[in-house]
Order: C-alpha cells, then structure tokens, then sequence
C-alpha cells in the first residue's frame, strides 16, 4: 500500500492505493478522512486515478460530513463521551473497592478500584474488556435468532472491515466497534457474515440471501457507512 497525490480541480487529494485481487474499483473513507482506492492488480494506475477524478463531488461531499460528525469523536476522560449501541453516553470514572461497569440512560459509569483510578490505561484496557463481552453476547443473540447450531464467535478490533467469515473453519470474526453502532446495524452485519456460508462473493445471490433474512438491509447499510466507515 502507498500513499499517493492526485490534483482535480486544482485541489491535492492525497490517498493509499491497493491493489488486489478484485475485479472492481473500491473507494473506502475511513472516519479520519483518509482515502483508500483499492483496485485490481493489472489494473494500471492513471485508470484507477480517473476513478477518484469521477467520483471527486461524492469524496468532497462525505469529506466535509465527516468533518461534521468530528465533533462527535469519542473522548475517553471524566466527562468525556463514548458510543454504545449507537448512542452518545457521559463517561464517568469514579473511584471504588471493586472494578465494575453501570450504564443509566445518559452516562456509562466505569468503577475502577481506588489505586487504579488515575490510571488510565488500565480503565480503558478494562472498558475494552467489557465491550468486547458486550459485543460477543449480541453478536451471539443475533445469531440464535438465524441459525440452530453457532459458529466460532471472534470479537476483534479490525481496521478495514467490520466482520469476515470463514466458512470452512465454521467462524465468524466481527470488530468490536461493532457494539457503538445500532442494534440495527449489528443484525446486518451478523446476517451479511452468516449469508457467506452460503454464498462465499458479494454476488447478486448473496444479497438475495441477505434479503431473505432483512428486507431493509440497504438502509441497514447506508446507516453504518455513512456515521461511522463510508465505502462505495
């Protein structure tokens, strides 16, 4: 992957090119403004640049709505505020004899023994901890309500993705980011991930498989791609 310049309209868009094994070109804009164009591998590089000059209106346009969500950046301090389950929460860390976690309907109250109070790597190693169980347990809920017999369930943070699948390990693997985002977009990535054990490509049969399961499922999408990963 590299880093790459192209000028349009008289304006430097800077982005990482990645050549792959694919047969269309992707534009991935990531929350922190970066641009990723993913093309296949022949491909050569002033065709994949004339994809970025056709799509320039759509990147400055998601561009400066990302701008707009910046001020909704998590904060991890006292008084600063996180995601969970698609809402904004007060973060409160409050000194206690025992490490544990308290969500009321405006804050996510993280109570952390008393010599660990101003450590904070160690209060947010323990939240992480605590939205990776959160994340399985939906995850595994929303799975039930499909599937009789469960897969391997693998939370992670991913950079690129927000869930995969290998069919032939019989596991699914989804970021744990996951659990900031509505329930509703949730449910679609466990569907679209549950959907390549039958159809392993991104063809038209798979999403008439995903479908079958949530007929809104473009809505679903459009959601998650665009408050909190865009992709094209």
């Amino acid at each position: 992957m590299e880093k790459s310049y192209i000028i349009i309209n008289g304006n430097e868009i800077s982005y990482y090119l990645i050549k792959k094994k694919m047969k269309n070109v992707n534009i991935r804009i990531k929350p922190d403004g970066n641009i990723y164009l993913s093309c296949p591998m022949k491909m050569k590089k002033d065709m994949a640049e004339k994809f970025l000059i056709d799509k320039y209106n759509w990147i400055i346009k998601h561009q400066n709505r990302i701008n707009e969500y910046s001020t909704e950046k998590e904060i991890f301090e006292e008084n600063g505020k996180v995601y969970f389950l698609g809402k904004i929460y007060k973060l409160h860390i409050i000194p206690s004899k025992s490490n544990h976690i308290k969500i009321d309907n405006e804050s996510i109250n993280i109570y952390i023994k008393e010599k660990y109070a101003e450590n904070k790597n160690y209060i947010q190693k323990y939240y992480e901890k605590y939205l990776k169980e959160e994340c399985y347990k939906t995850c595994e809920f929303l799975i039930k309500k499909y599937i009789k017999e469960l897969p391997e369930i693998e939370i992670k943070k991913l950079k690129t993705r927000w869930g995969s699948c290998s069919p032939y390990q019989n596991k699914v693997t989804f970021n744990l980011s996951l659990i900031k985002t509505p329930i509703e977009c949730i449910e679609y990535v466990v569907i679209h991930e549950l959907a390549h054990f039958k159809e392993q490509n991104h063809s038209k049969k798979f999403y008439n498989v995903v479908e079958c399961y949530i007929s809104d499922w473009k809505l679903r999408r459009k959601l998650l791609n665009n408050k909190y990963n865009i992709v094209i």
